[in-house]
This record gives structure tokens, C-alpha cells and sequence, in this order.
């Protein structure tokens, strides 16, 4: 017990609480520093060192945010001593305790932000999640390969036992007797509230009527500068924020809302360039060309959605870099296009983006798991007589696809038990069976079809950390060029470790490809691959190059009898939103199908942009980044490689790209959520 007034308790708890923001703010500006000085490309930064100041300084702001919230129950133990002080303990225990853990909280989420942002090129966002609902112990085996453990373990020992000796040293009790210097009443109320408007203000992070949020780091045009104000564990809120918006939530006129629309009419009017003066479910539908021609030959048609195909490693490729393995074989037959998106940025999203064509994810780990969709992209193909395959050298209890994908128009799937059983040679690591044993299923099924058309909606899992791919596998060389070994983010010896994963399954899909060409099978088979994300992990991407820092290559592989007259545009602006509309008019008769792509193989281009995350798109003009307060970058060269901030105030055109993306956004979900009415 102590004889100390309740005003000096107060006081004195009120000195340890700023004391434990100063070390509080001290590491996250030393973290900040850290974060700068490793990442950085001083060529962007040059000219916008006020922009870097001003990042620290909302920063601060951000991070007085985080730890003013963190000490709350430290502020209310304050409090407590000062109304009841001669008959409670002084807490000095619990403040050295409460303040240890929660600096060495700080620091662990900091440590978790810098690893992710090298590996993702981003602070840690909502893919964070998927360590739980991934394949955990695959995912911690790739950690302990690729990162230091055993050093953050060391490190962390060390931090417990000098902030516990730091803040017994902090927490002495302070002998000043604040009572008898402070005599008036009044002047000790009015010290106190000030210390609590003070407070309320640092939980606010801002003065004004807003606290501070994600809106405020828009403070450049440099997205990197972009990146700094916010600390580890304000980005771990904004990534369960972001998290909690993907969840399906069925409200329409909350999601309109959301999305700047007054009515669903207004968004698929903007969409689809019409006025609509009313909708159903149909207005999202179209249907394909009558053909005889495909109503007698049925193609099969196989996609596979390649693991981290990046599209930056194909600018790499070279004979003494080679990045394509046997697939640059091939290459000649099939049509390459390079301005091309993603979906998301994680393999789940962009799974069911393109399964569902659905904006939310991840529906297969969400109560409509057991649903049938209408917006399938396999039921076109279902509908048609066709034999639909999920085939996946994984394992499929991986984010619950065994519920969902049987109900998505699938007749079969196939995935590591199966492979395994049927290839007991066949090389397995440690996300499942390796492409190449992917691949030759693939080739076993068409072999095999015995005239029936087959759709194989294959998923490949070689291109992953920890890269263990087969021992027996002699690969092509590979020596990184220098303007590429100047922009590594890790030792060679584990860039190349990536690159020959890369090259691997690469060469996995070429000599399937290959086999297909030079067989009967070659006739009647449509091939398409596409990445389900890029990967960033090996490489900085300058502040021009932020469209190949999201992008994927499309390749696709039609038979001489199943091509299009007319000549195929493979320059033009797509993503995964297009594959399907694409391959629906190549291989189906009068088939119905979602209408939110475009074919990439007709000559109609005006309405082309690609689309990722559902809030950057890019088109042959420029890009916008509309994630937050909307950023809008042209390009600066014809090849469409590099990107600059726009002069344009307003830009006209990418205002107009930008709604129309959130038109489509704004129907896709509006299918989804009807579709769900329905099947409830």
C-alpha cells in the first residue's frame, strides 16, 4: 500500500505510461528507418525527400495511434489509483509486466512486416490470414527453409530480458510529491483532463473529427513512400478490416453503396457502355455463336492455373538465363500475352475468381461452401455434354475445395491421393505431387477420352516455397543478367533456388504442351495457362515498373481448325476476368455464360482493361490504384512497361476506367449475391 495522494498515483502512472510511448515510439522509428533504408530505390525517392519527412511524421501520428490504444488498461489503472489510492496496490508489477509484452509485441508484428513486405512487396495484408486456413504446416516447413528462425528466435530471447530490466529501471516510484506543489483543486481537475483530451487525442492519431486511417497514407505518388507511415500492427488492422469487407456479405444496397452506385441499374449501364432500365439476373448473361463446326467437333480444353507464373521472369529469359525450360519450345504455336492481370494476389482469391467468377473470397471457407453456382465457369462445359476434371497435385483438403469444388459443375476430381496411387513413381514435395506428374495425368485423361470432349481445370504447385523440386530434374542454365542481380532482395544462392522452381515447372507445362502438338490430340485441344499471381519475392520493382509488379503471362495453345480467322491481338489489356469468355467462344456452341470478360480472340478492343484486386486497373492508356485514395499513373513508353504519375488533373480517361471497373466489381457481386438468395 502507498501514502502518496490519489493525485500523485495518478501523476506518476501518468510519467511510466509516457515513458513506455517513448520506447514504444523510439522502436517503430528505428523499425521505420530500418524498413527504409532496406527497401528503398533511391532512384524513385530522388526529388521527394519531403515526402519521405512527411511519411515519418504520419507515421508518428499512426504510431502514438497503436500504442495510446495498447495502454489503454495502463491509462485506466491510472485512473483507478486515483480515485481509490490509499486502498489499492500501486499495479508497479503489472505496468512492468503489461509494458514488456506488449514492446515485445511491437517488435515481433515489426519483424513479421519487414519479411512480409520482402517477400509479398507489401506490408502485411489480408493473405497474412491464409497462414491459418493454408496448409499451416507446409507454410511453417517453407518459413523455417527460407528465414533466419533461429536468429529472430535469439534475438527475441534478448529483447525479453532488456526490456524487463529496462522497465524495472522506468518503473521506480517517483518521490515528488505533485499534491502540495498543485494545491488548487481545480487546477489538479483541470491537469488531469488535459492529460485525457491529450490521450484521446494520440488514440485518435489526428485533430480533427476522423482518427487516422488508411486514407492518410496516401501522402505521395510514389506508393513505396506510401508504404512507411504505417507500423506492423496498424497494417495487421487494416488487413482483418480488409478481411472482414471480403466476407459475404449479401446486403446489395451496402455493397452498391460501397462502390459510389445509386442503383444496380447505374452500374451495369456504366459496365456495359447501355442504358438499363431495369435488371434481373440475365442481364449478366450472353450467349455464344451458333457454330456447327464446334457442335461436331467439341475441343477438349485444358487450363491450368500455373503457381506464381511471373511475368517478369519472361523478361529475364535468355539462353544463358533461361527462364522458359522447354516451354520456349513451344512458343512459336501459341499466342503470348503479356499485358495481362491477375486477379488477387493470393492463390485462393484468384482461384474462385475465376471458378465463380466471384469478387469475395474465399467462398469454399464461407457458409455458401456447399452452393452451386450459376456464375461457374465450368457449367457452360457441363451443359454441353463435356467431362470436367479438377486435377491438382495438392492436397484438396486445402481451404475446404473438396466441399466446394465437387458442386461446381465438376464430375470428377483428382488430387494427391489419387496421383500418388496412380503414379507411385512420381516425385512429391512438400505442397503435394510435382507438376510433372500433374501433367502426365493430364495427358492420360485426353489419351484416354475415347471421343468424349474432356475440360481439365488443372492447378499446379512446383513454383512454391520452399522449392524442393524433384533431385533428378537437370534443368537449362542459368546465370541472372546484371540489370536484374541489381535489384535481388536475397543471396543469389536463394534467388536461384526461385528461378529454378520457375524454369522447372515451366518446362513441365512445355513438355506437356509438346506432347499434345505433336499427337493426334494436338487437333482437338485447347491449352491455356495463366499465373495465379506473380511472385515479388526475389526481386524490387521500381515505381515504373508497377504494372509488372502485379502481372501474369496468358498463354494459349488453339489448334489450326479452331482458330479465328482474323488475326489475334495478343497486345491488348486483359486478366483472368477474360479467360473464360475467351474459351467459351472457342470451343461451345450456343453456350450461355457470364458475361464479364471480353474474348480476347475477336477484334473488338475498345472495352479492354485488365483488373487486379478489384481496385487496380490497367488499360492501353495508364493505370489507376483506387485501393485507397485513387492514384493514377500513364505510360511512358509504347512496349507498356513503365508506368509515370499522370499530369492529367482530373485524368478524364482513368476516372472513366476506374468506374468502369467498379461497375464490373459492382455486378459481379450482385450475381454472386443472387445467386446465393437463390440457392438458400
Amino acid at each position: 500500500m502507498t501514502d502518496k495522494t490519489g493525485f500523485d498515483s495518478f501523476v506518476e502512472a501518468i510519467l511510466w505510461i509516457v515513458k513506455n510511448l517513448a520506447v514504444g515510439v523510439l522502436i517503430l522509428f528505428i523499425s521505420r528507418l530500418i524498413f527504409l533504408f532496406s527497401f528503398a530505390n533511391w532512384n524513385d525517392l530522388s526529388g521527394l525527400s519531403g515526402d519521405i519527412a512527411k511519411a515519418f511524421t504520419v507515421g508518428l501520428k499512426f504510431d502514438l495511434k497503436v500504442l495510446t490504444i495498447a495502454l489503454l488498461p495502463c491509462l485506466l489503472l491510472a485512473f483507478v489509483r486515483l480515485i481509490f489510492s490509499d486502498r489499492v496496490g500501486n499495479f508497479t508489477k503489472f505496468f512492468r509486466y503489461y509494458s514488456t509484452a506488449l514492446m515485445i509485441l511491437v517488435v515481433m508484428f515489426e519483424v513479421i512486416n519487414f519479411y512480409f513486405y520482402k517477400f509479398y512487396h507489401t506490408k502485411i495484408s489480408v493473405i497474412i490470414f491464409g497462414f491459418f486456413e493454408d496448409d499451416t504446416w507446409a507454410v511453417l516447413v517453407s518459413i523455417w527453409k527460407e528465414y533466419p528462425v533461429i536468429p529472430i528466435l535469439a534475438l527475441f530471447i534478448v529483447l525479453i530480458w532488456t526490456f524487463s530490466k529496462l522497465f524495472v529501471h522506468l518503473y521506480k516510484p517517483i518521490s515528488c510529491n505533485f499534491c502540495k506543489r498543485l494545491r488548487p483543486i481545480w487546477l489538479r481537475v483541470l491537469i488531469v483532463v488535459a492529460i485525457s483530451g491529450l490521450y484521446f487525442l494520440g488514440m485518435l492519431g489526428n485533430i480533427g473529427v476522423t482518427s487516422i486511417d488508411e486514407q492518410h497514407t496516401i501522402i505521395s505518388k510514389n506508393i513505396f513512400v506510401n508504404t512507411l507511415p504505417v507500423n506492423g500492427l496498424f497494417s495487421t488492422k487494416i488487413a482483418w478490416t480488409d478481411r472482414q469487407r471480403s466476407r459475404i456479405d449479401i446486403n446489395i444496397p451496402k455493397m452498391l453503396k460501397s462502390l459510389k452506385f445509386k442503383s444496380i441499374e447505374d452500374a451495369a449501364g456504366v459496365f456495359y457502355g447501355l442504358k438499363v432500365d431495369s435488371v434481373s439476373a440475365e442481364t449478366f448473361y450472353t450467349t455464344t455463336p451458333q457454330n456447327h463446326f464446334l457442335e461436331n467437333n467439341p475441343p477438349h480444353v485444358v487450363f491450368i492455373l500455373m503457381e506464381s507464373m511471373s511475368n517478369f521472369y519472361i523478361d529475364m529469359h535468355s539462353d544463358s538465363c533461361n527462364m522458359l525450360g522447354s516451354l520456349a519450345d513451344v512458343l512459336d504455336s501459341c499466342y503470348l500475352f503479356r499485358n495481362f492481370l491477375p486477379s488477387y494476389s493470393g492463390t485462393i482469391y484468384s482461384l474462385e475468381s475465376i471458378l465463380v467468377n466471384t469478387p469475395k473470397s474465399p467462398l469454399s471457407q464461407s457458409p455458401y461452401q456447399n452452393f452451386s453456382f450459376d456464375a461457374s465457369a465450368a457449367k457452360p462445359f457441363y451443359e454441353k455434354g463435356y467431362t470436367n476434371i479438377f486435377l491438382t497435385g495438392g492436397k484438396m483438403g486445402w481451404r475446404n475445395m473438396d466441399k466446394f469444388i465437387p458442386r461446381q459443375y465438376f464430375n470428377s476430381i483428382e488430387a494427391e491421393p489419387t496421383l500418388r496411387k496412380l503414379y507411385p513413381e512420381g516425385k512429391e514435395g512438400e505442397w503435394g505431387m510435382h507438376d510433372e506428374v500433374l501433367f502426365q495425368r493430364a495427358f492420360d485423361v485426353l489419351a484416354n477420352s475415347n471421343g468424349k470432349p474432356y475440360l481439365i481445370f488443372g492447378m499446379t504447385i512446383s513454383h512454391h516455397t520452399p522449392y524442393d523440386i524433384p533431385d533428378n530434374y537437370q534443368g537449362y542454365p542459368i546465370s541472372i543478367p546484371d540489370w536484374a542481380r541489381k535489384r535481388m532482395k536475397f543471396d543469389e544462392a536463394i534467388v536461384l533456388k526461385g528461378l529454378r522452381a520457375y524454369q522447372y515447372a515451366n518446362s513441365c507445362l512445355g513438355d506437356f504442351i509438346k506432347r499434345i502438338i505433336t499427337s493426334p490430340l494436338g487437333e482437338k485441344t485447347i491449352i491455356v495457362a495463366t499465373g495465379d499471381h506473380n511472385i515479388r519475392q526475389n526481386f524490387e520493382y521500381p515505381q515504373a515498373d508497377l504494372f509488372m509488379q502485379y502481372s501474369v503471362p496468358l498463354l494459349i495453345y488453339i489448334p489450326p481448325k479452331y482458330r479465328p480467322k482474323n488475326p489475334i491481338n495478343t497486345r491488348r489489356f486483359a486478366s483472368h476476368k477474360d479467360i473464360f469468355s475467351t474459351l467459351y467462344n472457342l470451343s461451345l456452341s450456343s453456350a450461355r455464360y457470364p458475361n464479364f470478360g471480353n474474348n480476347l480472340c475477336n477484334t473488338y478492343c475498345a472495352n479492354d482493361f485488365g483488373l487486379y484486386c478489384y481496385s487496380i486497373a490497367a488499360d492501353s492508356i495508364g493505370l489507376v490504384d483506387f485501393s485507397s485514395t485513387p492514384l493514377f499513373y500513364r505510360w511512358s513508353d509504347r512496349e507498356h512497361r513503365k508506368l509515370e504519375p499522370s499530369n492529367y488533373s482530373p485524368d478524364k480517361h482513368l476516372d472513366s476506367l476506374m468506374l468502369r471497373a467498379k461497375a464490373l466489381t459492382a455486378c459481379m457481386n450482385y450475381l454472386l449475391i443472387k445467386d446465393i438468395e437463390k440457392n438458400r
